[in-house]
């Protein structure tokens, strides 16, 4: 029942097929529409919104940002609608590559940040809403093969490198609900987004490497590689 169930939607590919990587492509592309509603028979919650309770900032020698907090309780829509552009699966070297095309992501969430963005004060706790476009992710991963009991792939370690085209954002209750101030920080840090992303960046891959682990794993630990891999 599990495997008819799984044939259903999941693509298989050919082990030492020349274009094996084109096949990895359409599969993984396939998976996203189906893990965006969560698949209840396999136990994997849905994918849209994405959740993710926290992801931390420490940048204290930046030169353009110097900021100190917190993004909590995000809600990410948008990510089922990723294109996978590329895939690479090599299971003697033990590796998972791919990368992402996502045209859009809203991000609502709540915020906790003190600090600098070009010399300019910045401190507030509140909401914020994020909209970024035109996102272009590559993920890299460290996989093991294990078995529970059948053998199913393990993601060990993940990077992930992204660029962004545009980003708006909208941070309330800055300097303790000063709607003036506020209003004018909300158009300077959207002009000058493309600079703040870049000292962000680093905490924000790397804070997006450790939850998309355990999400992805969610999944591939569910799916016997002889289901999809033959």
């Amino acid at each position: 029942m599990f495997v008819i169930f799984l044939a259903t939607w999941l693509k298989a590919c050919k082990r030492n097929d020349p274009n094996e990587n084109n096949c990895f492509k359409e599969m993984f592309g396939g998976i996203f529409p189906h893990i965006a509603n969560g698949i209840p028979d396999l136990g994997i919650e849905p994918f849209e919104p994405l959740g993710i309770r926290k992801i931390s900032v420490s940048r204290n020698t930046g030169q353009v940002v110097q900021l100190n907090g917190s993004f909590n309780n995000l809600k990410i829509r948008g990510p089922s609608n990723a294109t996978v552009a590329k895939a690479e699966l090599n299971l003697e070297k033990k590796f998972l590559n791919f990368d992402l095309e996502i045209p859009k992501l809203r991000i609502n969430a709540t915020y906790n940040l003190k600090g600098n963005i070009l010399l300019l004060p910045l401190i507030g706790a509140g909401d914020v809403n994020i909209l970024l476009k035109e996102i272009k992710t590559s993920v890299f991963t460290k996989i093991s093969l294990r078995k529970i009991p059948q053998e199913v792939i393990n993601i060990d370690q993940m990077k992930v490198k992204f660029n962004v085209g545009n980003m708006r954002i909208h941070l309330d209750n800055l300097f303790n609900g000063n709607k003036v101030l506020s209003a004018s920080f909300s158009m300077f840090l959207n002009q000058n987004s493309k600079e703040i992303l870049a000292e962000l960046q680093e905490d924000l891959e790397n804070g997006l490497g450790d939850i998309f682990t355990g999400i992805w794993n969610s999944v591939y630990n569910k799916m016997p590689i002889d289901l999809w891999l033959l």
